[in-house]
């Protein structure tokens, strides 16, 4: 006997896993909003892979200035009260990148764990739903391989 379980259910499942991971996620976070400032380089991504993209971040007092190489850009808040590793804002993808982001606005958050910059960008598409773009960066350091894999979304 096979046990499945039905289509809402198992949506409902996951979408509270999801939502217990963004919950937990910055308790497990053990970086400085310092950490931020730099280049990044994309290691995985649930938009395909994309061994030449990069993002740069630059930090001018809470507010963090983050450009990309692939077409878009950000602006973030990190808490420096409290330290935080983690950062919210919100972006807009350049009018001349191809495809369907092209002039799209995103809300965007940044958190560092275990030195690793995971993004979790949620696009506004033109027919009101929502894209969302997940990815995990490694600073910019020769010699550095990706070696951690992401769940397909």
């Amino acid at each position: 006997m096979r046990f499945s379980l039905p289509a809402g259910r198992f949506g409902r499942l996951v979408g509270a896993l999801i939502a217990v991971v963004v919950v937990l996620w910055p308790l497990g976070a053990r970086a400085e909003a310092e950490d931020f400032p730099g280049q990044w380089r994309q290691t995985v991504s649930n938009a395909g892979t994309c061994e030449s993209c990069w993002l740069a971040i630059k930090r001018h007092g809470s507010i963090l200035k983050v450009s990309s190489n692939n077409g878009w850009f950000a602006f973030a808040h990190a808490d420096l009260k409290t330290g935080s590793t983690t950062a919210t804002g919100i972006g807009r993808w350049s009018e001349d990148v191809s495809g369907h982001y092209g002039g799209k606005p995103f809300d965007v958050r940044f958190v560092i764990v275990d030195k690793q910059l995971y993004l979790d960008m949620i696009v506004l598409m033109d027919d009101g739903t929502k894209q969302a773009i997940r990815a995990i960066f490694d600073k910019d350091r020769p010699g550095k391989t990706a070696r951690r894999v992401m769940a397909k979304s």
